[in-house]
């Protein structure tokens, strides 16, 4: 697989997408609640400074340091073990540690965990069949 494609294949995962989506949302929402003027100005203010928040700290997070709500890095880590071969050069596994927990987790990788895993997962079949024979 060529360079490019790895690199707009990871695009795709579940964390860029949280991403595009936290960038948008809130100002579609600060937007569409201003637009209503049932707020008074405090509340306008309250509206676009938690949208603010949410495009200035939440989306740097997940895109340059991997930190995401629990239901998001599960995903992601599920999308990279899935399609690692794809994604990574070398012997790697995902897994998703408590960051802020329970608000927000980080995604970390583990190289040459996948393979012990699949070593441990095979023999523990095997010897299931053993026990039950």
């Amino acid at each position: 697989m060529h360079g490019w494609k790895k690199d707009w294949y990871a695009l795709m995962g579940p964390l860029m997408i949280w991403v595009a989506f936290v960038i948008f949302v809130p100002f579609l929402a600060a937007g569409a609640i201003i637009s209503l003027n049932i707020l008074s100005a405090l509340g306008e203010n309250v509206v676009k400074t938690s949208g603010l928040f949410c495009v200035m700290i939440l989306a740097p997070l997940a895109a340059l340091a991997e930190i995401a709500p629990p239901f998001v890095t599960k995903a992601e880590v599920n999308w990279r073990n899935r399609n690692a071969e794809a994604l990574f050069e070398g012997d790697v596994a995902w897994e998703d540690v408590p960051f802020l927990p329970p608000v927000l987790k980080r995604i970390r990788s583990t190289n040459g965990r996948r393979r012990r895993q699949e070593e441990k997962e095979k023999a523990t079949s095997v010897e299931g069949k053993h026990s039950v024979a």
